[in-house]
């Protein structure tokens, strides 16, 4: 861990302006009295990121340019730059730290001439509420590249847990390679976009590490591996959810194992990564489930009924229900007007009306009592 710095940085909001001309790019003073301006830190799943000297997560923006930053406005309002009084400032763990002068004669913090910003939305340390946001915003790493994740877990319809990219598309695997070795190139990669790895080593939540790995392509990019097979998108699948590919002889989506998802309707209750609530309950169809606390576990019983059961209906199954991504012996079901309502450590399950496609964790936190539900039954968030 990195040691705490004894500084602060002032993180400024700049006004709506045109930039006029490419601000310049200055080295880091190297005096003894200066102040500590960035550090880094160590982030489930993304690993050793750069941050500010109170340990808030830094982010870069693809729309910018080197040195330049096109930031302004409404968008610096969201994504506040990191800024330092003057020159005299240092750096703990991070290279090729520097500064630009912006339009409004602020100084902000560069890094491998990436222009650095903080998320509005984080409200402390540690926190990246702003991964991945819009496609083009992303944790810095601590050498100034984009922290992506190269894969995470999501939920197809039918055929249950599967791995996506970091935008929720459906990974595939496909038959004519072979372990360790892709035969997928020109036509081919134009369909099945390969899913490169940017960084030391492949970022992916909801995967046993051991799965991973990279193979080198023809063109010099890494490409994520699992469980030794080259992994794709599909150029078809245009939304979280979708799973076009597997129509395609010889394309399987991915299970979150590295094998071949198979179809199995009876999946029920499995698992994904939602947002930054890390792996979550879902339905078949990849809905958040989520937990109410004025329930209760032992014995499991539910007390949301009436206009409550409207806004969050109660997440029933049918006889022979299959789990997925969940430990079977923490499921179970309650009687509830002569249906039966899912159970995950005794507390009964819930969707959220306010929750439209897979991945949408809307109802958390909603009223201080309803918490989206861990793949343990535990609250999310808490």
């Amino acid at each position: 861990m990195i040691r705490k710095g004894v500084a602060v940085v002032a993180l400024g909001l700049v006004p709506l302006t045109a930039c006029t001309a490419v601000p310049e790019s200055r080295p880091v003073a190297q005096k003894q009295e200066s102040v500590v301006a960035l550090k880094v830190a160590e982030i489930d799943d993304l690993g050793p990121v750069v941050t500010d000297a109170k340990g808030f997560t830094l982010y870069r923006f693809d729309g910018d340019k080197p040195n330049e930053s096109t930031c302004d406005g409404e968008c610096a309002a969201a994504w506040p730059p990191a800024t330092v009084a003057d020159e005299n400032f240092t750096a703990e763990g991070v290279d090729a730290v520097g500064s630009i002068v912006r339009k409004d004669g602020s100084r902000q913090l560069t890094v491998d001439g990436v222009p650095q910003y903080r998320f509005a939305k984080d409200t402390e340390p540690g926190q990246t509420k702003g991964q991945g946001l819009q496609g083009k915003w992303f944790v810095t790493g601590k050498n100034g590249e984009r922290t992506r994740l190269a894969a995470r877990t999501g939920v197809i319809a039918g055929l249950g847990a599967v791995l996506t990219n970091d935008a929720g598309l459906t990974l595939y695997r496909f038959d004519g390679d072979k372990p360790g070795e892709s035969f997928c190139d020109g036509g081919c990669a134009e369909s099945w976009p390969p899913v490169v790895v940017e960084g030391e080593q492949p970022r992916v939540k909801g995967v046993d590490p051991k799965l991973l790995g990279t193979i080198t392509r023809k063109d010099g990019k890494k490409q994520l591996t699992v469980a030794n097979w080259p992994q794709y998108t599909f150029k078809n699948d245009t939304k979280p959810g979708e799973a076009k590919g597997v129509t395609v002889p010889k394309w399987f989506a991915t299970a979150t194992d590295g094998k071949k998802a198979q179809q199995n309707k009876a999946i029920a209750l499995t698992s994904a990564t939602v947002g930054d609530l890390g792996v979550i309950a879902t339905d078949s169809a990849g809905m958040t489930l989520y937990r109410f606390d004025n329930d209760t576990a032992d014995p499991s019983k539910s007390t949301c009924s009436g206009d409550c059961a409207v806004q969050w209906p109660p997440a029933y199954v049918s006889e022979g229900f299959q789990v997925q991504g969940v430990d079977s012996a923490l499921v179970g079901t309650i009687e509830r007007d002569g249906k039966k309502q899912l159970t995950i450590a005794g507390w009964p399950q819930y969707l959220f009306s306010g929750d439209k496609v897979c991945g949408d964790a809307n109802g958390q936190g909603v009223g201080g009592k309803w918490w989206a539900t861990k793949a343990d039954g535990s609250r999310a968030g808490r």
